[in-house]
C-alpha cells in the first residue's frame, strides 16, 4: 500500500519499509512521543526525491531520535510543521496498518469478555 502527500510544493510518495522491525519500533514509540514517532514514520516511508538525508542507522536505530532529526531537517528547509505532522500521520498509519491486520483485530475483539449485568 502506498499514499501520496503534499509537503510544501512537493508531492511525496509514501510506502512502508520492508523491515518489520523498523515498522514495529516506530509504531511502538508513539506512546512515548507521537510527534517524533510521526516524524520517524515520515522519514522511513518517504520514497523518491527530497527524502530527508538523516539515516535511521545514524540515530542508533532510535525511532524518537530519528523522528526529531527528520522534523528538524524539514523545518530547516522551510517546510510547515502542520504539513510535516499531517504527512507523518499518514505515514504512521501505513506502518500501523501493516502491523495490525483484520485477523489480529478479530482475535483481540474475541478475547475481550462481555461484562454480565449486575443487580445491585
Amino acid at each position: 500500500m502506498s499514499e501520496t502527500v503534499k509537503i510544501g510544493e512537493r508531492e511525496v510518495s509514501l510506502s512502508a519499509p520492508a523491515s518489520l522491525t523498523i515498522r514495529h519500533e516506530i509504531v511502538s514509540a508513539a506512546g512515548d512521543n507521537w510527534r517524533r514517532s510521526f516524524g520517524a514514520a515520515l522519514g522511513a516511508c518517504w520514497r523518491g526525491l527530497g527524502r530527508p538525508k538523516i539515516k535511521y542507522a545514524r540515530c542508533d536505530y532510535n525511532p524518537l531520535k530519528y523522528g526529531g532529526e527528520v522534523i528538524d531537517e524539514l523545518l530547516d528547509r522551510g517546510e510547515d510543521i502542520s504539513e510535516i505532522i499531517t504527512a507523518g500521520g499518514v505515514a504512521f498509519n501505513l506502518l500501523a496498518a501493516d502491523l495490525i491486520g483484520e485477523k489480529e483485530v478479530a482475535e483481540v475483539s474475541d478475547f475481550t469478555e462481555q461484562k454480565e449485568d449486575s443487580i445491585s
